[in-house]
Protein backbone atom coordinates (compact mmCIF):
# COMPACT_ATOMS: atom_id res chain seq x y z
CA UNK A 1 0.00 0.00 0.00
CA UNK A 2 2.82 2.32 0.66
CA UNK A 3 4.30 1.95 -2.92
CA UNK A 4 0.85 2.65 -4.43
CA UNK A 5 0.77 5.66 -2.14
CA UNK A 6 4.15 6.79 -2.97
CA UNK A 7 3.67 6.21 -6.72
CA UNK A 8 0.77 8.31 -6.77
CA UNK A 9 2.13 11.15 -4.66
CA UNK A 10 5.20 10.74 -7.36
CA UNK A 11 2.50 10.94 -10.25
CA UNK A 12 0.80 13.92 -9.28
CA UNK A 13 4.05 16.03 -8.13
CA UNK A 14 5.03 15.28 -11.59
CA UNK A 15 1.32 16.25 -13.38
CA UNK A 16 1.57 19.45 -11.21
CA UNK A 17 5.26 20.01 -11.94
CA UNK A 18 4.33 20.34 -16.09
CA UNK A 19 1.02 21.65 -15.66
CA UNK A 20 3.23 24.73 -14.41
CA UNK A 21 5.91 25.07 -16.98
CA UNK A 22 4.88 27.54 -19.90
CA UNK A 23 4.89 26.76 -23.10
CA UNK A 24 7.19 28.19 -25.34
CA UNK A 25 5.80 31.44 -27.62
CA UNK A 26 6.65 30.96 -30.87
CA UNK A 27 8.43 33.55 -33.14
CA UNK A 28 5.15 34.34 -35.08
CA UNK A 29 3.15 34.93 -31.73
CA UNK A 30 5.77 36.95 -30.32
CA UNK A 31 5.82 38.73 -33.49
CA UNK A 32 2.39 39.42 -33.21
CA UNK A 33 1.76 40.33 -29.70
CA UNK A 34 4.86 42.98 -30.06
CA UNK A 35 3.11 44.46 -33.54
CA UNK A 36 -0.43 44.64 -31.95
CA UNK A 37 1.27 46.51 -29.19
CA UNK A 38 2.65 49.12 -31.24
CA UNK A 39 -0.58 49.10 -33.37
CA UNK A 40 -2.70 50.08 -30.14
CA UNK A 41 -0.36 52.57 -29.51
CA UNK A 42 -0.58 54.17 -32.76
CA UNK A 43 -3.54 55.99 -31.53
CA UNK A 44 -2.06 57.82 -28.70
CA UNK A 45 1.00 58.60 -30.99
CA UNK A 46 3.24 56.12 -29.60
CA UNK A 47 3.34 58.05 -26.34
CA UNK A 48 2.82 54.83 -24.22
CA UNK A 49 5.50 52.86 -25.67
CA UNK A 50 8.32 55.78 -25.86
CA UNK A 51 11.29 55.09 -23.67
CA UNK A 52 14.40 56.92 -22.86
CA UNK A 53 15.70 59.94 -24.83
CA UNK A 54 18.73 58.84 -27.50
CA UNK A 55 21.10 60.74 -29.29
CA UNK A 56 18.83 63.42 -31.88
CA UNK A 57 18.36 62.87 -35.81
CA UNK A 58 18.09 65.53 -38.48
CA UNK A 59 14.65 67.31 -37.50
CA UNK A 60 13.28 64.48 -35.16
CA UNK A 61 13.69 63.84 -31.05
CA UNK A 62 14.58 60.13 -30.67
CA UNK A 63 13.41 57.89 -28.47
CA UNK A 64 14.17 54.00 -27.74
CA UNK A 65 10.67 52.11 -28.10
CA UNK A 66 9.90 49.86 -24.84
CA UNK A 67 8.39 47.80 -27.52
CA UNK A 68 10.48 45.96 -29.87
CA UNK A 69 9.77 42.97 -31.87
CA UNK A 70 11.76 39.73 -31.42
CA UNK A 71 15.31 39.94 -32.55
CA UNK A 72 15.27 43.05 -33.66
CA UNK A 73 18.61 45.04 -33.51
CA UNK A 74 16.78 48.09 -32.33
CA UNK A 75 13.57 49.90 -32.02
CA UNK A 76 12.60 53.80 -31.63
CA UNK A 77 9.74 56.12 -31.92
CA UNK A 78 10.80 59.76 -33.65
CA UNK A 79 9.21 62.72 -33.32
CA UNK A 80 9.23 65.23 -36.23
CA UNK A 81 9.74 69.37 -35.49
CA UNK A 82 7.03 69.75 -38.08
CA UNK A 83 4.71 72.55 -37.39
CA UNK A 84 2.05 70.52 -39.81
CA UNK A 85 2.31 67.05 -38.57
CA UNK A 86 2.70 65.97 -34.89
CA UNK A 87 2.29 62.60 -35.45
CA UNK A 88 5.25 60.17 -34.68
CA UNK A 89 7.01 57.01 -36.02
CA UNK A 90 7.63 54.21 -34.90
CA UNK A 91 10.73 52.28 -36.56
CA UNK A 92 12.67 48.58 -35.83
CA UNK A 93 15.77 48.04 -37.51
CA UNK A 94 15.68 44.11 -38.62
CA UNK A 95 18.84 43.68 -40.46
CA UNK A 96 22.03 45.37 -41.20
CA UNK A 97 24.79 43.48 -43.38
CA UNK A 98 26.42 43.23 -46.59
CA UNK A 99 24.64 40.11 -48.23
CA UNK A 100 21.80 40.93 -50.12
CA UNK A 101 19.99 37.71 -50.17
CA UNK A 102 19.93 37.47 -46.43
CA UNK A 103 18.39 41.48 -46.68
CA UNK A 104 16.04 39.61 -49.10
CA UNK A 105 15.23 37.12 -46.89
CA UNK A 106 14.46 39.43 -43.99
CA UNK A 107 12.50 41.46 -45.89
CA UNK A 108 9.87 38.98 -47.46
CA UNK A 109 9.65 37.30 -43.40
CA UNK A 110 9.00 40.43 -41.86
CA UNK A 111 6.51 41.34 -44.86
CA UNK A 112 4.76 37.20 -43.93
CA UNK A 113 4.74 38.05 -40.46
CA UNK A 114 2.80 41.47 -41.05
CA UNK A 115 0.06 39.89 -43.04
CA UNK A 116 -0.79 36.91 -40.30
CA UNK A 117 -0.98 39.13 -37.63
CA UNK A 118 -4.44 39.52 -36.61
CA UNK A 119 -4.58 42.48 -34.17
CA UNK A 120 -6.97 42.19 -31.29
CA UNK A 121 -9.19 44.56 -29.60
CA UNK A 122 -9.56 47.04 -32.29
CA UNK A 123 -13.53 47.71 -33.32
CA UNK A 124 -14.37 44.88 -30.93
CA UNK A 125 -12.66 42.35 -33.67
CA UNK A 126 -9.39 40.64 -34.78
CA UNK A 127 -7.81 42.94 -37.23
CA UNK A 128 -5.59 41.39 -40.12
CA UNK A 129 -3.13 43.80 -42.57
CA UNK A 130 -3.42 43.85 -46.56
CA UNK A 131 -0.91 44.96 -48.94
CA UNK A 132 1.35 43.77 -51.56
CA UNK A 133 5.04 43.12 -51.38
CA UNK A 134 6.97 45.34 -53.87
CA UNK A 135 9.64 42.82 -55.75
CA UNK A 136 13.84 43.97 -54.63
CA UNK A 137 15.81 44.16 -57.23
CA UNK A 138 19.60 44.32 -56.32
CA UNK A 139 20.63 47.04 -59.21
CA UNK A 140 17.49 49.72 -58.24
CA UNK A 141 18.66 49.63 -54.26
CA UNK A 142 15.59 49.52 -52.40
CA UNK A 143 11.83 48.89 -52.34
CA UNK A 144 9.00 49.41 -49.81
CA UNK A 145 6.16 47.21 -49.19
CA UNK A 146 2.81 49.12 -47.40
CA UNK A 147 0.41 47.29 -46.04
CA UNK A 148 -2.74 48.49 -43.94
CA UNK A 149 -4.98 47.38 -41.38
CA UNK A 150 -8.06 45.41 -42.61
CA UNK A 151 -10.82 47.51 -39.71
CA UNK A 152 -13.95 49.96 -39.86
CA UNK A 153 -12.13 51.93 -36.91
CA UNK A 154 -11.22 54.83 -37.95
CA UNK A 155 -8.77 55.78 -35.56
CA UNK A 156 -6.25 53.98 -37.79
CA UNK A 157 -7.39 54.56 -41.31
CA UNK A 158 -4.22 56.61 -42.06
CA UNK A 159 -1.71 54.52 -40.43
CA UNK A 160 0.85 52.39 -42.54
CA UNK A 161 3.22 49.24 -41.80
CA UNK A 162 5.94 49.90 -44.32
CA UNK A 163 8.91 46.93 -44.64
CA UNK A 164 11.84 48.70 -46.16
CA UNK A 165 14.84 47.18 -48.00
CA UNK A 166 17.65 50.20 -48.87
CA UNK A 167 21.28 49.70 -49.79
CA UNK A 168 24.19 52.44 -48.88
CA UNK A 169 27.61 52.50 -48.23
CA UNK A 170 27.37 50.53 -45.03
CA UNK A 171 25.88 47.68 -47.13
CA UNK A 172 21.84 46.64 -46.48
CA UNK A 173 19.71 47.70 -44.41
CA UNK A 174 15.58 46.45 -43.54
CA UNK A 175 13.13 48.69 -41.33
CA UNK A 176 9.78 48.31 -40.70
CA UNK A 177 7.92 51.58 -39.92
CA UNK A 178 4.52 52.16 -38.66
CA UNK A 179 3.23 55.86 -39.30
CA UNK A 180 0.73 57.82 -40.76
CA UNK A 181 0.28 58.12 -44.06
CA UNK A 182 -2.24 59.50 -45.76
CA UNK A 183 -4.35 57.55 -48.80
CA UNK A 184 -3.81 59.46 -51.79
CA UNK A 185 -6.10 59.15 -54.57
CA UNK A 186 -5.03 57.64 -57.72
CA UNK A 187 -6.04 60.98 -59.06
CA UNK A 188 -3.95 63.08 -57.24
CA UNK A 189 -0.67 60.50 -57.57
CA UNK A 190 -0.84 60.89 -61.50
CA UNK A 191 -0.41 64.95 -61.05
Amino acid sequence: MKKILSVIVFAATCFIATAQIKKPVSADAAFSESLSKIVLDFTYNFINIQGSRMPAEVDADTYQSKVCLPGALGCKVMRYHSVEDKSANWQAAVYAGDSFEEAVKMYKKIFGQIKKTSVKGIAAAGSGFDGKMDAVDENVGFAVSSLRLKTKDKRYINMVAEVEITSGYTGWEVHLNVYTKKIVEEKEEMQ
